[in-house]
C-alpha cells in the first residue's frame, strides 16, 4: 500500500466528503467536495476558508483527479474574500454554488460579476423559480433542481427557460433512483447528482452470465487460504482481456517492478501474495464491470474496501477482522454493477454468512460500518457524529482513514481503469 505524504496528511484535520456529478451519458462530469472540521457542533457553519483551501488542494492534486477535464464544485459565502477564490481555486474548472437567498444580496451580486469575469461558473442551488426573471439570473451558468421537490417539473421548464438567451445547464440534484434519472434526462436536465448510479437498474431473476461466473470463479480461488499459485495463473490467462488488464496494470509506475512482466505467475510470485489478492480482486471486478455502468461504481468498491480496512486495523483492534471489512466494502456494489439482487450474488462468493448478510443489508455487528460509509458519501455531518458514537470509536481517526483512502484509490485508478 502507498504510504501518505505529508501534504496529503493535511487533509487529515477535518471531514471531507466527496459525491460525483454525472452528464447524460452517466461519465462523471465533476465532483463536489464537502468539508467540516468539526462535528462537535454538526448544525454551526463550515470553516468557508478551510473549505475553499481544502477544495483547492483536493483538486489539484494528481491523486484527486479522475479525469483531468472534471469540473470541481464547492459552495461560495457571500461574505467571502474575491482572492481569497481568484488566487487558489482553479480557473475555468471550478463551479461555484450559491443559494436563492445569497443571490438575492446586492454584495452576493457583485461577487459573482467579479468572478465569473475570472471564468468562474456560477451554479444556483435548489431552485424554486423564486427569481424567475430576475436579472440576477443572468449571473447563473448552472441551475439546480433538487428532484425530491413535489413541484420539480415546473422547476425543470421555469429552468430551462432561462437557457432561452444564453445557454444555462440545468442540475438534477438528489437523483435517488434510475428512474427519476430518466425522468430528469428526459425534462432537459444534462447534469444529475445524487446516488442512483448505486442501485440496480433492474431487480428480476437475471442469471449469472458464464462469464461471470468465470470471473466469480477467479474470485473463490483467490479467497482459498492457500490458493495453487500455478493453478490459478493458468485460470486468469485462459482470461484473455482479465489477462491483459492484470498485466497492465503490474507494469505501470504504480509498482515499478525492475523490469517488465510477461508472465501471471512471475506476477503473482513478485508482487507477493498478500498484496496480489488486493490487486487482484481489484482487476477482476474492474474487469466484470459493464461497460454502460459509471466508473464511479469501481471506485467507490476499491475506496470502500480501503477504508473499512483502515478503521478495522486503527480502531477496531482484535475486535475486527480487516480483511473482512475490505471484503464487505469491496464487494458493497455489486448488485449496483451487475443489476441483480444481492442475494442472488451472495451465495457465489467466498465469503461468510455474517458478511454475506451484511452486504443483503440484514442486521449483523458490521452493517454499522456499512453505514458510516453511507454517511460519509452522503456528507451528512449529523448522521455521521452520531455513528461515530454508536461505534465508539476516534472520529479523527476514522477521518483520517476515510481521506486516506480516497487518496489510494484515485492513486491507482487510473491503472485499474
Amino acid at each position: 500500500m502507498m504510504a501518505s505524504t505529508p501534504e496529503d496528511l493535511s487533509f487529515h484535520q477535518g471531514f471531507i466528503a466527496r459525491q460525483a456529478l454525472f452528464d447524460v451519458k452517466r461519465g462523471v462530469w465533476g465532483y463536489e467536495v464537502f468539508y467540516r472540521q468539526d462535528l462537535k457542533d454538526a448544525a454551526a457553519a463550515t470553516d468557508h476558508k478551510a473549505m475553499l483551501e481544502v477544495a483547492t488542494r483536493a483538486f489539484l492534486s494528481p491523486q484527486w483527479q479522475q479525469s483531468p477535464n472534471s469540473y470541481l464544485m464547492v459552495a461560495l459565502d457571500p461574505l467571502t474574500d474575491p482572492g481569497e477564490v481568484t488566487g487558489a481555486l482553479p480557473k475555468g474548472r471550478t463551479v461555484l454554488k450559491v443559494n436563492e437567498e445569497s443571490l438575492a444580496l446586492p454584495r452576493m451580486q457583485e461577487l459573482l460579476v467579479r468572478l465569473r469575469q475570472e471564468n468562474f461558473l456560477i451554479a444556483l442551488n435548489d431552485f424554486t423559480g423564486k427569481f424567475t426573471g430576475s436579472p440576477a439570473l443572468n449571473l447563473v451558468d448552472i441551475i439546480a433542481v433538487n428532484m425530491q421537490r413535489s413541484n420539480k417539473d415546473t422547476l425543470i421548464k421555469e429552468a430551462l427557460m432561462q437557457c432561452e438567451q444564453r445557454p444555462v445547464q440545468v442540475l438534477a440534484r438528489k437523483v435517488e433512483d434510475v428512474q427519476t434519472f430518466y425522468a430528469a434526462k428526459e425534462a432537459g436536465c444534462v447534469l444529475f447528482q445524487g446516488f442512483f448510479f448505486q442501485k440496480p437498474e433492474r431487480i428480476s431473476s437475471k442469471v449469472i452470465s458464464s462469464s461471470m461466473a468465470s470471473s466469480l470463479g477467479i474470485l473463490k480461488m483467490i479467497e482459498q487460504q492457500d490458493p495453487d499459485i500455478g493453478e490459478l495463473a493458468r485460470t486468469i490467462q485462459k482470461d484473455v482481456s482479465l489477462s491483459y488488464r492484470l498485466l497492465k496494470f503490474l507494469n505501470s509506475p504504480y509498482f515499478g517492478f525492475a523490469r517488465e512482466v510477461s508472465s501471471i505467475k512471475t506476477a503473482l510470485i513478485l508482487a507477493g501474495w498478500q498484496q496480489m489478492r488486493t490487486w487482484l480482486r481489484l482487476v477482476v471486478i474492474t474487469e466484470m464491470t459493464p461497460k454502460h455502468k459509471p466508473s464511479e461504481l469501481v471506485f467507490l468498491s476499491a475506496q470502500r474496501g480501503r477504508f473499512l480496512e483502515l478503521a478495522a486495523q486503527r480502531t477496531g483492534g482484535r475486535r475486527l477482522n480487516s480483511e473482512r471489512l475490505l471484503l464487505l466494502g469491496l464487494f458493497s456494489l455489486l448488485d449496483s454493477i451487475f443489476d441483480m439482487q444481492m442475494a442472488d450474488i451472495v451465495g457465489s462468493l467466498p465469503l461468510d454468512q455474517e458478511l454475506k448478510d451484511t452486504l443483503c443489508l440484514e442486521p449483523t455487528p458490521l452493517l454499522p460500518w456499512l453505514g458510516l460509509v453511507h454517511s460519509f458519501e452522503r456528507a451528512d455531518w449529523h448522521e455521521l457524529a452520531e455513528r461515530f458514537e454508536a461505534l465508539g470509536v476516534d472520529p479523527v481517526e476514522v477521518a483520517a482513514c476515510y481521506t486516506e483512502s480516497m487518496h489510494w484509490a484515485h492513486a491507482i485508478f487510473n491503472y485499474l481503469d
